[in-house]
C-alpha cells in the first residue's frame, strides 16, 4: 500500500469515528408518559391513600365546619379529588369516604 492511500484511509476512518457520537447525540429523547399524583383511579373505602395524604399539611383543618365527623387519634380528613377521605396516619389505609358538598 503506497504512503497517499494509507493517509487517505486514516483521514476516512478518522472521520467516521468522529461523525459517529454526532450522529447518535443528535437523537432526540423518547418521550414518556408520566403518570398522575393520584393515577385518577377511584379510591374507595379500604385502599391504601397516596404517601402524600398521611402527611399532616395535607389534613383538612377544619373539618367540622365542612360536616366531617371528629378523625380518630391516628387518622386525619384529606381531600382528594372531589371527595373527603379519612385516611390512617400509620399506613395510609382509608376509613371513610364522604363527598365533597358544593
Amino acid at each position: 500500500m503506497n504512503r497517499k492511500t494509507l493517509i487517505a484511509s486514516l483521514a476516512l476512518v478518522a472521520g467516521i469515528a468522529t461523525i459517529s457520537p454526532i450522529v447518535q447525540a443528535a437523537e432526540p429523547p423518547q418521550k414518556t408518559v408520566q403518570p398522575g399524583v393520584n393515577n385518577s383511579r377511584s379510591l374507595v373505602k379500604g385502599d391504601r391513600a397516596p404517601d402524600m395524604y398521611q402527611r399532616s399539611e395535607k389534613a383538612v383543618k377544619n373539618w367540622k365546619a365542612k360536616g366531617l365527623k371528629a378523625p380518630s387519634a391516628d387518622a386525619q380528613w384529606v381531600q382528594i379529588n372531589d371527595k373527603y377521605m379519612m385516611v390512617k396516619i400509620t399506613n395510609g389505609t382509608i376509613v371513610d369516604v364522604t363527598p365533597v358538598e358544593r
